[in-house]
């Protein structure tokens, strides 16, 4: 997902957290309180996914020569 995605998923995110905000302040009982919840928790996870997979991951052995270096202690 590029730049573009990780935006909307966030803009996303934010307006579904006001519509919880909302309905928590004027429907507290209602079925779309709790839809509203069950989208905010899935766009949770989905944001912690994506970003995690755009960071970087460092690897001990990522070239040639770090691989073929003799370990010492």
């Amino acid at each position: 997902m590029g730049n573009k995605g990780v935006l909307a998923l966030r803009k996303q995110l934010k307006r579904e957290q006001l519509q919880v905000v909302w309905l928590e302040q004027h429907l507290p009982n209602s079925r779309q309180l709790n839809s509203a919840q069950q989208r905010v928790a899935q766009l949770c996870v989905l944001k912690c996914v994506v970003e995690s997979a755009a960071l970087p991951t460092t690897n001990a052995a990522t070239k040639k020569s770090d691989a073929e270096a003799p370990l010492s202690l």
